[in-house]
């Protein structure tokens, strides 16, 4: 069955590495270095300040967070802190495509159809499930894009990140955004056995799919009473900068918490017939050097593994930077 018309895919390419400031609370941005400065990543000692870096991998692709050593002569002092206290992390891949994710997939073919199905179901909210969700960019974005252009609906938004930095930042952003009414504290369920992001390698929880262990998410069970229970799952630049298992672990979550006729949305680069534009190619390349569990996926092998967790595949959407909306639905 096919929900939505097709649309060709593009040959822009992206930029090199690079890596980009984030901001913390109370304190410091980090000045741009190139990406091979590997002493970005000695351990932190008595005579170092200990901050965020921030990098990203391409033009429209997730950062990586870690901590990192520099001297005080290579920082630049900011008086930035959250309302709540809370370390505020900054995104500027995720800045970029939160429009394109929400202006051409999200409000004109997702949105409307689950609010078809929550007025057939006499439901006046929309529950979304938002995997890796990272620093917070996406959430707040489309929370409060929808509930703009939405007034007699409400919505349910459940982030959920394995790293405990990125969840502290999820809460602080929607505080500051005051969507605390629309948007649940963040959770860290597991998707995999290697979790489900780049952000905080070293923090990741380990588990299986759906296993909270740690921060402000919930248990098992807690993750059982959400079965067939979200209307849509969205999960933005992971499946190619995480383990295979993760994506694994994602696509089993929702096959389980997606009511019938819910839709999945998955974000991010892919290979289409074990190829790709040249950049895309490069990109993997980069990524399986970095490590050799991550990589860009094979389309295929994605909707083959959905079709196993009762997941139709419906259509891919293009998206800048030779990015991919991809959409499935619940059977």
């Amino acid at each position: 069955m096919t929900l939505f018309s097709s649309i060709p895919y593009s040959t822009k390419k992206c930029r090199p590495f690079f890596r980009l400031k984030l901001v913390a609370s109370s304190a410091f941005v980090l000045s741009a270095r190139a990406a091979s400065d590997t002493s970005a990543f000695a351990p932190v000692t008595s005579h170092t300040t200990t901050v965020f870096g921030c990098g990203i991998t391409s033009h429209n692709h997730p950062c990586f967070l870690w901590r990192r050593r520099v001297s005080s002569q290579s920082l630049k002092m900011t008086l930035t802190k959250s309302e709540s206290g809370h370390l505020i992390l900054e995104s500027p891949s995720a800045e970029r495509n939160k429009g394109p994710i929400y202006d051409q997939v999200l409000a004109p073919t997702v949105f409307p159809r689950l609010i078809d199905n929550a007025n057939n179901g006499g439901r006046d909210t929309i529950n979304v499930l938002e995997l890796a969700a990272g620093c917070g960019v996406h959430t707040t974005h489309v929370v409060s894009s929808f509930l703009s252009a939405n007034e007699d609906l409400g919505m349910e938004w459940h982030p959920s990140d394995p790293d405990a930095e990125a969840r502290s930042s999820i809460d602080a952003r929607v505080l500051q955004a005051k969507l605390e009414e629309s948007v649940v504290p963040a959770n860290s369920w597991i998707l995999g056995k290697s979790g489900g992001t780049a952000c905080g390698e070293s923090n990741r929880d380990k588990g299986d799919a759906g296993v909270s262990q740690s921060g402000n998410g919930g248990s098992i069970a807690d993750y059982e009473q959400h079965h067939n229970f979200f209307d849509l799952v969205l999960c933005i630049n992971m499946v190619h900068i995480a383990p295979w298992e993760a994506t694994l672990g994602m696509l089993a979550c929702a096959g389980k918490v997606l009511r019938t006729g819910g839709i999945l949305v998955c974000y991010g680069p892919y290979k289409v017939g074990g190829t790709a534009v040249e950049s895309n190619l490069n990109f993997d390349e980069a990524l399986r050097s970095r490590n050799s569990q991550w990589g860009v996926r094979n389309l295929e092998d994605v909707i083959n593994v959905a079709r196993e967790e009762n997941l139709e595949f419906v259509q891919s959407v293009e998206m800048p930077a030779n990015n991919l909306a991809v959409l499935f639905c619940k059977k």
